[in-house]
């Protein structure tokens, strides 16, 4: 199985979130993200994994359960992948791996969940990360 590099998940879901043109002062919904996220071609347990790497980069927080709110610095970052004029090496490998998925997997491949399915997957999710070794 490919395993992705976790740059590849922050530029989707900074993708995603000037797609639903975060501001800095208004928190972005689940939901909404959730919506934007079947775009990316990603599994959508990718969207957890790329909401904790942007949360510990300090990028989001979290106001209340179920939303996300973009900090100064994650707004500037947010921008910045955007509008990226003279993109590093590792720009141009996430966006093309983000293009190849987009590419391979069929617009419609992705249905919309219903809330059963959403609360199983968030179960997985959990009982994953608390069966990992040296977590408590």
């Amino acid at each position: 199985m490919l395993r992705l590099d976790d740059s590849i998940f922050e530029y989707a879901l900074y993708d995603v979130l000037n797609g639903l043109e975060a501001q800095q002062q208004a928190a972005v919904e689940l939901d909404a993200l959730r919506n934007e996220w079947r775009a990316t071609g990603l599994r959508h347990v990718d969207l957890y994994l790329a909401l904790d790497l942007l949360v510990s980069a300090e990028s989001l927080v979290s106001p209340r359960p179920g939303a996300w709110q973009m900090t100064e610095a994650g707004a500037e970052r947010a921008a910045l992948v955007a509008t990226v004029s003279a993109p590093t090496m590792a720009d141009q490998v996430a966006r093309s791996v983000l293009k190849l998925i987009r590419e391979r997997v069929p617009t419609g491949a992705h249905p919309v969940r219903s809330a059963t399915t959403r609360r199983r997957a968030a179960a997985r999710v959990r009982v994953r990360e608390l069966s990992r070794p040296g977590q408590l």
